[in-house]
């Protein structure tokens, strides 16, 4: 889905001297826009099992926004009410073996920004490195094919908001991604999902393919922010902005 900018080329008081007008209307829109609730559409799957939540930097908010535990299939959600300071999260589960990855398109549909796993704003929390940190009673190691529940994100995302340095960029791997031809991954070409999307997933080892094997520090959180990439999304909304200018 795509929205159309309307733009009114008229001088304003508050446009800084010598800024072209459809750019400046550019920037008084998207600081607007940040400060709005958006709406998403995502096309997703995970290797095996996984929840997806709205939530704020320290707990999820309300119930599941979907769930899915079939990696071959496009699992499409619509989200309402995002916030630029809201997250959407992915929470995710092993089997320790086999193969094992995250992969989705995301649009959000109020500011037509875009963006896939492979973004650099994804971010993931290796819960599975700090269990007995976050709570005493959980397992030295996470049962394998086992989700979390909505309270242990929970209690996973504030002790997270509590400790820096702990959300870390997802791994891919060279080629792994959901192209249509030339595809070298266990799963093939998803249909359902862009195909300029790559499979993410949480590397303990830091090098080799992160999609095989065994314990990754699971159970995973995976993040990405209501406004992925303010300055990004200015810069490709700016530059939207000045084409349409000069087509016009």
């Amino acid at each position: 889905m795509r929205t159309t900018a309307h733009i009114t080329h008229t001088r304003t008081s508050s446009r800084p001297a010598g800024l072209p007008t459809a750019i400046a209307a550019g920037l008084v829109a998207l600081a607007a826009s940040t400060a709005a609730a958006d709406n998403w559409t995502i096309n997703m799957t995970v290797d095996n099992l996984f929840d997806a939540y709205k939530g704020t930097a320290s707990t999820t908010v309300g119930s599941a926004v979907g769930s899915g535990n079939n990696w071959a299939a496009s699992y499409n959600f619509n989200l309402t009410g995002m916030a630029a300071s809201d997250y959407f999260y992915v929470a995710t589960a092993s089997d320790f073996g086999g193969a094992q990855g995250f992969l989705g398109d995301f649009t959000n549909t109020t500011q037509n920004l875009k963006f896939n796993t492979g973004s650099p704003a994804w971010e993931v929390l290796p819960v599975g490195k700090y269990l007995q940190q976050i709570d005493s009673s959980w397992p030295s190691t996470w049962p394998y094919l086992t989700m979390p529940t909505q309270t242990q994100v929970d209690q996973a995302l504030n002790w997270a908001a509590n400790n820096s340095n702990v959300w870390l960029t997802p791994d891919t791997f060279a080629n792994w991604d959901n192209r249509v031809t030339g595809n070298i991954t266990t799963w093939g070409h998803n249909s359902g999902i862009s195909p300029k999307a790559d499979w993410i997933w949480h590397n303990s080892l830091g090098s080799g393919n992160p999609f095989y094997g065994y314990n990754h520090d699971e159970f995973l959180i995976f993040r990405v922010k209501g406004v992925p990439a303010p300055a990004t999304a200015g810069l490709f909304g700016l530059a939207a902005l000045a084409a349409a200018r000069r087509r016009r």
